[in-house]
């Protein structure tokens, strides 16, 4: 009967209805998006590794091997540090840096006139004719910080000629060392040059001559003890007058100060020697030592430096390799998901999602391997195993994967062990969480990843003949990686989900819970529309198993379908319990735009609940574009023009899912079967089979993929479940009787 048919239908299809049509973008800016996210990929790649990160250097012999000939310089090169003696230079050359500071002069100056003006200020209050204990009162309200001691002094004219004649010198004493506010934020040095505004010279100081603040208010005490000797009275009030005007005179000049610690940093060689052109290495028949390994390393990286730089278009040549490595591997991942991932392809936030991870990827190797300088297996394959496997299937898990493993293998010399071991880590960690429904079942996997990276890093290191401590050590790392990388997915999966518009089976399952409160109102408001999902809800998932589709999703998104009938419950004739129908005292646009409004609704709650978009869009596309042909024929009896069938259509979009098609396909079916009178098996069949064939000839499935095969797969599976719903029961006697 399909094929019978699919000519028919196909025609039908063709004929675009403009009301509905989607605006598609222009596809030359969907290429230039994808572009960017490749273009992004080499753009990071080549600014953070150097080109000799690719470049395969020779077989070295091992520290205590016999060497097997005589390794002779094919031309003259440097003797290049170890990265330890590198550290060791720079730390001795940084002890000899000394700390910049600008000096402020005017400083004294102006504390000495704010000394001053004090004295001046009291001298004029004490002068006044009024008597001795308002002078002290208006003193002391004046300058609060003053204790009485310190205002009885004041009071009295020949302390106060004291005190003004022996604060200058006091602080000139002070500030002849000079004062900075602390140290913070300054070098650890012994010495510090002080740069003066008057002088083009610079002037050398030790770091225990200067005082901060808090030391040069110790100091000013105890020269104020020295002057005053035993008068501790004055020498408190001394301290007290000028303690209000100190601050310091050097400022660091943190500009300078870094400048000179480029300078002596730059100025650190690299190399420690030279070897010339024909002088022999290491002699056939030697112990190989560790002195000949740093000039064999040495030479490797000179003979990729100099071939570089001795000919322009080999430079441009290895260059261009680097681009078409990296681009040959996201050309596989373009093949794969052409071929069997099509949907992630045409989809611009998933394939930003892989281009995101695989930089982050990237990134972090570059800092673990070539800026921290840790083990290469703490690099985060496996995050991006789990997030990609959960988020986007186990498919798409592995082959970005392969693909990231392949490209961090290859941009770190070659690096075979690193590639095999985020293939295999990567791949268990897909397959381990691939079923993972619960969040606290992230157990599991995290266990598996640990064991894969123990396993393989063992065996790669016992073939290296390692040591067994540094062997354990790699193997402790592998167990931090995968601990670490679970916990993040864990963390970052819900972030992921939001900004990339993905729905995990772990979101579904959660969904799928009836004590929802969107459900449990449905219950509430719209019964019959609520048993109506239910039933729906196992015709969709039962037809989702039977052809490989998401039956979670298939599941959950009819039990929310429906959800905007709650607005108007009453209007729909599941939920009228046997009253009279509300319709029949309107006219059919009205109770057409009644009927469509209960998809916009729905897609309005589904918002304010934030549920996740895929069930957003089964909501929007359920009934696609059908005409209501009940209120359609009921216009048209009442004079309705044939043009006026826009008017009885619902707004669209048609399914652009498999889940969407079947969840469109059930309800039709569910709601039919309601009406079917006598349902024995074979008249159920038949509903089905004309149900499916209308929306199929009506073009309503076209943008769903679903196949006549697959078509004929639904209908096998609706129809058990329908036979179930509408099955004979015995009558009993006692019910005979009641009747």
């Amino acid at each position: 009967m399909f094929k019978k048919i699919s000519k028919k239908s196909k025609k039908k299809s063709l004929t675009p209805n403009s009301k509905h049509e989607e605006k598609k973008e222009s596809p030359i800016l969907d290429y230039l998006y994808k572009g960017a996210m490749i273009l992004s990929i080499i753009l990071v790649i080549t600014v953070l590794y150097p080109l000799e990160s690719m470049y395969i250097p020779p077989e070295l012999p091992r520290e205590g091997e016999i060497a097997q000939e005589d390794i002779v310089a094919p031309f003259t090169f440097y003797i290049l540090k170890a990265s330890d003696e590198l550290e060791k230079d720079k730390k001795i050359a940084l002890s000899r840096l000394s700390g910049v500071l600008d000096l402020h002069p005017a400083v004294p100056d102006t504390i000495m006139s704010s000394v001053e003006e004090f004295f001046s200020k009291v001298d004029s209050l004490r002068s006044s004719t009024q008597n001795l204990k308002f002078k002290k009162e208006k003193i002391s309200l004046t300058y609060s910080h003053l204790s009485s001691e310190t205002i009885d002094l004041l009071s009295q004219s020949k302390s106060l000629q004291e005190l003004r004649e022996s604060l200058p010198a006091i602080l000139k004493e002070l500030y002849s060392s000079g004062v900075i506010s602390d140290f913070k934020g300054l070098p650890e040095v012994n010495s510090f040059l002080i740069l003066s505004p008057d002088s083009a010279e610079e002037s050398v100081t030790s770091k225990e001559k200067l005082l901060t603040l808090s030391d040069a208010k110790d100091r000013f005490l105890s020269l104020a003890m020295k002057k005053f000797k035993q008068r501790g009275v004055y020498a408190k009030a001394a301290f007290e007058i000028g303690d209000k005007f100190l601050k310091p005179n050097l400022t660091v000049n943190q500009k300078e100060t870094d400048k000179r610690k480029e300078q002596i940093l730059a100025s650190i060689p690299e190399f420690k020697g030279e070897v010339l052109k024909g002088q022999k290495i290491i002699g056939k028949n030697e112990i190989v030592t560790q002195q000949h390994l740093q000039k064999l390393s040495s030479l490797a990286t000179y003979k990729v430096r100099w071939s570089f730089e001795a000919n322009l278009w080999d430079f441009v040549l290895l260059h261009l390799s680097r681009i078409i490595f990296i681009v040959s591997v996201i050309l596989l991942l373009v093949i794969f998901l052409y071929l069997f991932k099509k949907d992630i392809l045409l989809d611009r936030s998933k394939l930003l999602l892989i281009t995101l991870l695989i930089l982050v990827e990237v990134i972090l190797a570059y800092f673990i391997g070539f800026k921290w300088h840790l083990s290469e297996y703490l690099i985060p394959v496996t995050l991006t195993s789990l997030l990609l496997t959960i988020l986007l299937g186990v498919e798409s898990g592995l082959i970005v994967t392969f693909g990231l493993a392949l490209l961090l293998g290859m941009i770190n010399n070659f690096n075979f062990n690193l590639m095999l071991i985020s293939i295999v880590t990567g791949g268990v960690a897909a397959y381990s969480v691939k079923e993972v429904t619960q969040r606290y079942k992230f157990y599991r996997p995290m266990l598996y990843i640990c064991f894969s990276y123990v396993v393989m890093i063992y065996l790669m290191e016992s073939l290296k003949f390692s040591p067994t401590a540094d062997t354990l050590e790699y193997c402790g790392f592998g167990v931090l990686n995968g601990f670490i990388s679970t916990i993040l997915t864990m963390g970052l999966l819900p972030i992921f989900e939001s900004i990339f518009g993905t729905t995990t089976d772990i979101t579904l399952l959660e969904l799928s819970d009836l004590n929802h409160p969107l459900l449990k109102r449905l219950a509430l408001v719209a019964p019959g529309t609520y048993h109506h999902s239910i039933v729906v809800g196992n015709l969709a998932e039962a037809a989702a198993k039977a052809l490989g589709a998401n039956t979670l999703l298939a599941r959950v998104g009819a039990y929310y379908h429906d959800i905007g009938k709650m607005e108007k419950a009453e209007y729909f004739v599941e939920n009228q319990m046997g009253f009279k129908n509300k319709h029949e005292k309107l006219a059919p646009t009205m109770s057409a735009l009644i009927l469509e409004s209960h998809v916009k609704e729905g897609v309005e709650m589904a918002k304010e609940m934030k549920l996740p978009k895929r069930i957003i869009d089964i909501i929007k596309e359920h009934h696609g574009t059908t005409v209501m042909s009940y209120f359609y024929n009921k216009a048209k009896e009442l004079g309705a023009k044939e043009e006026s069938i826009e008017e009885f259509r619902y707004p669209g979009p048609k399914p652009r899912s498999k889940e969407a098609g079947i969840m469109m396909l059930a309800d039709a079916v569910e709601a039919a079967s309601r009406v079917l009178e006598d349902p024995k098996p074979a008249r159920i069949r038949g509903l089905i089979k004309k149900v499916i064939m209308d929306k199929f000839e009506a073009g309503e499935l076209d943008d769903c993929d679903l196949t006549l095969r697959d078509l004929h797969a639904i209908e096998e599976s609706f129809l058990p479940i329908l036979i179930g719903v509408f099955h004979l029961r015995i009558d009993y006697p006692e019910l005979v009787e009641e009747k």
